[in-house]
């Protein structure tokens, strides 16, 4: 589906949801909940707990839906709500979590084990970069964010999202060197 056509369906889901349409509201649910998920999954690094902060973000998108007031897209909003929730979490269960696990199962549903010794490896150098390194790699290539939809969830400048992009990409190049393998090899 075409980005421009899939963010204004976004946006008057939203807005039914706002009018309590609940039909409306399933339908944001089930084109959003599994991105959500995976994206709390990455940063809590546990299911249930995932779970429940994924509960917590779609209650607050349904009672704060007449909030939103449009200056982003309406995924950035709910990734933002995600987030926010997220880092609550963290500091309520002290938990040291990276935001480092990347896709685990191919699209079919079946884990393709040359895939996966390449996400091991993968994850092994994400492991080696700060957080809001790993943290803006995953919003570009896993969640497929623009740089302006980055910036609204930090809170920060488009240009500051292009410069951490720069460094992010420089920082993992040398950690795949120091892990020994070739950039053509992984």
């Amino acid at each position: 589906m075409n980005r421009g056509i899939a963010v204004a369906r976004e946006t008057r889901l939203l807005e039914r949801v706002a009018e309590g349409d609940h039909a409306a509201f399933r339908e944001l649910y089930e084109s959003m909940s599994r991105s959500i998920y995976f994206y709390l999954y990455r940063i809590l690094r546990d299911e249930s707990l995932a779970e429940d902060v994924q509960v917590e973000v779609f209650t607050q998108v349904w009672k704060g839906a007449g909030q939103f007031r449009g200056q982003s897209q309406v995924k950035t909003w709910i990734f933002g709500i995600a987030r926010n929730l997220a880092m609550n979490a963290l500091r309520k269960h002290r938990h040291h979590a990276n935001i480092d696990d990347y896709r685990d199962i191919a699209d079919d549903g079946q884990p393709n084990p040359e895939d996966a010794d390449r996400r091991r490896f993968l994850q092994k150098a994400m492991d080696m970069l700060s957080d809001k390194h790993r943290d803006v790699l995953d919003y570009v290539f896993y969640q497929q964010m623009t740089y302006q939809e980055i910036a609204d969830i930090l809170d920060i400048s488009e240009n500051t999202v292009k410069t951490r992009v720069f460094y992010a990409k420089a920082a993992l190049r040398k950690a795949i060197g120091k892990l020994g393998v070739k950039r053509d090899e992984i």
